[in-house]
């Protein structure tokens, strides 16, 4: 269903979608928590919340459907809460689906302003009916109707002390409902019928305080008492002659609204604490603004290089000297800038990290298998640029460790394990590195069937098969089309995934390593860089040209030796402290005419292996700034990007894995 909205309800919409997108996040994590503790009052408390929140910013909107879902699921909670509802295996499959089917929902709305139909959802709609008539109730609470009830001058209830008029006359106006039931009348009425936005938010803080109708109500006092009432200590002042209700006893009634209100200034308080603290920015703002600290910083390594050739060139005098300290002072300036504008981009793993409790636990449910998830190091954080990208690998190796690793529980009781298994998702900071894994305690990988099925498939000879170390072996994993599973599912083993994994994890130029040990589980490690906006990089020559290898991939530099130089078949190799490593030059790497004044080896970490690349001249260490090459250039083999250097050069930044990608089958076993 296709809706319009004007230009100020889009900003609420917009508004809206970021609140409905952070709830449904959540709440898959709250509702894997609460399956393992149905009985976690709070936590209920707070997916009910949640769900009424959503429901509310819905009803505002004329979203009907998410209304409809949301109120149903609503209930529910109020059920379970209530302790009316038992809290089963099909029921949580019953709410997930609708957590589901509110997030297709807010995706059509955020995409083409469409909603689902009406129709669409009514069998979803009936079977959270029955659910809620098989516990023998609607699952509202419902107040007495005889108490809130206005019969022309004379009404059986009155309000306690502090009670807002705005919310008498509702209370008046709706009599048997409770404040939910309220708030869902205001949020089906028409716009123009609507009382003002400032009642329904007093309404939804009331709510969200857990009190309800009776807990603003009182029945009304006899005036028999009165006599009786007045020999009682009457009020302290200032109040005037008392009222029928300050005379009504003193002693039990005057303390009451001082304990409801005591705990209403802290909540107000918090709340706009939290507003304060949090600043919600367009993506697109901030990429601009760590765009121009990029051009700064090309600008800052031009000057300082100007700087650095004008101090060696010219006698020092005082305007010079004072021109150095101010370009000191600006470079620092400019790199303090350039960290804050990084920690901007910086955002905490557990934005992604949060939607495995639920991954695992479908595919352990459709498996027949028992897993737990834990969560290591979800604060961590890492540029948004490259925790967008990480979902797909993360889900991916998930999958496989629970569909590969992860034994049934009858094979594992037979093993000596715990029926349950146990998948690791952690996360922590090593330098300027985030290290990534996924661990898992199942029956780990068998080399041997890795090797036999790449022969098979006529990846690689027997005579590599043999000759290949076993890390070797697990190199074959990420080959394309390669898979170790017998039968295909619809959850894995159609070859396709683990060259993808190391594929996006190499374009975001980090690195991905295994460990494994047979009967006792797999670990996939992937090493990524903090940003990818800017790094520190070596400057390299060959052939009149510079090219920039990004340092984290290098692992050592030394001196050409020609005589360490050896031909092994139809590669050379190069010898160092006992060590052999593949050697090439990077001229023959990019297909540029060779020479012969090669003065260094740089070796760099490619994969699991570690490989030598002579280079004709070293120009030292410098931190720059990547920029995309563009359209046309994109797909250029072993480029990962240019920088512009201090002397205003362009300079290819080199990406070592797909450089020596096409080589890779060549490669596999060799040494």
């Amino acid at each position: 269903m296709k809706l319009e909205f004007s230009d100020d309800m889009r900003e609420i919409l917009e508004e809206f979608l970021i609140e409905a997108e952070e709830i449904l996040s959540n709440l898959d994590q709250d509702l894997i928590e609460l399956e393992e503790n149905p009985q976690d009052k709070e936590l209920l408390n707070k997916i009910f919340r949640g769900m009424h929140t959503l429901k509310g910013g819905a009803g505002f909107l004329g979203l009907t459907s998410i209304v409809e879902i949301a109120h149903k699921i609503e209930d529910i909670f109020n059920q379970l809460r209530n302790d009316e509802l038992t809290l089963t295996s099909d029921l949580m499959d019953l709410i997930f689906e609708g957590v589901d089917r509110l997030k297709e929902a807010v995706e059509m709305l955020k995409e083409n302003d469409e909603i689902p139909d009406e129709e669409d959802i009514q069998d979803y709609l009936r079977r959270l009916e029955q659910a809620l008539t098989s516990a023998g109730g609607s699952g509202e609470t419902v107040i007495d109707a005889e108490v809130v009830h206005n019969d022309g001058d004379t009404e059986e209830f009155e309000f306690v002390e502090g009670v807002d008029e705005d919310i008498k006359e509702l209370i008046k106006k709706y009599p048997g409902k409770d404040l939910g039931e309220i708030l869902e009348e205001l949020i089906l009425l028409p716009p123009d019928e609507r009382p003002p936005l400032e009642t329904v938010e007093k309404l939804e803080r009331i709510i969200a305080e857990g009190k309800d109708v009776k807990d603003l109500i009182k029945p009304k006092q006899k005036e028999e008492k009165k006599e009786e009432e007045q020999v009682e200590t009457p009020p302290p002042p200032p109040p005037p002659p008392p009222t029928q209700e300050s005379q009504q006893l003193p002693q039990q009634q005057q303390p009451q609204p001082q304990q409801k209100q005591q705990p209403q200034p802290p909540s107000k308080k918090k709340k706009s604490e939290k507003k304060e603290e949090v600043i919600r920015v367009d993506v697109e703002r901030v990429e601009v603004l760590m765009n121009l600290v990029g051009e700064l910083v090309l600008d800052r390594n031009r000057i300082v290089k100007l700087a650095s050739g004008l101090e060696t060139s010219c006698e020092s005098t005082d305007i010079i000297e004072e021109l150095l300290d101010s370009i000191t002072g600006m470079s620092r300036t400019v790199s303090d800038l350039q960290d804050a504008v990084m920690k901007l981009r910086m955002q905490p793993v557990k934005k992604i990290f949060s939607k495995f409790p639920r991954i695992v636990r479908d595919l352990a449910k459709k498996l027949n298998k028992k897993v737990n998830l834990v969560l290591e190091g979800e604060d961590t954080e890492i540029d948004r640029s490259i925790l967008d990208k990480l979902e797909d690998p993360l889900i991916h190796l998930v999958r496989n460790a629970i569909d590969h690793g992860i034994e049934p529980p009858e094979e594992r009781i037979k093993a000596g394990k715990p029926e349950v298994g146990t998948v690791k998702l952690s996360a922590f900071q090593e330098g300027d590195r985030i290290i990534i894994a996924i661990e898992d305690d199942g029956r780990g990988i068998d080399v041997e069937k890795i090797k036999r099925k790449a022969v098979e498939k006529g990846i690689i000879s027997p005579e590599q098969a043999e000759n290949m170390t076993e890390k070797e072996a697990y190199e074959l994993l990420f080959m394309p089309g390669f898979s170790t599973a017998d039968q295909v599912s619809d959850v894995s083993g159609r070859g396709v995934g683990m060259d993808v994994v190391a594929s996006t994890i190499h374009a975001l130029r980090g690195t991905i390593e295994v460990e494994s040990e047979p009967g006792k589980g797999t670990k996939f490690i992937m090493k990524l860089p903090l940003t990818v906006a800017i790094i520190r990089t070596l400057m390299v020559g060959a052939n009149q040209r510079i090219f920039a290898i990004p340092l984290y991939s290098v692992v050592e530099i030394v001196r050409y030796e020609p005589e360490n130089v050896k031909q092994i078949g139809q590669f050379k190799s190069f010898m160092l402290r006992d060590e052999v490593y593949l050697l090439f030059s990077l001229n023959e790497l990019f297909e540029i005419p060779d020479t012969d004044e090669k003065q260094f080896i740089v070796i760099v970490k490619v994969g699991e292996k570690n490989i030598a690349i002579a280079v004709e001249e070293l120009f030292g260490e410098e931190e720059i700034v990547i920029k995309p090459l563009g359209k046309l250039l994109e797909n250029v083999q072993g480029i990962a990007g240019a920088t512009i250097t201090g002397d205003g050069k362009v300079v290819l930044i080199v990406d070592t894995n797909s450089l020596i990608n096409d080589k890779k089958s060549q490669l596999v076993g060799v040494l």
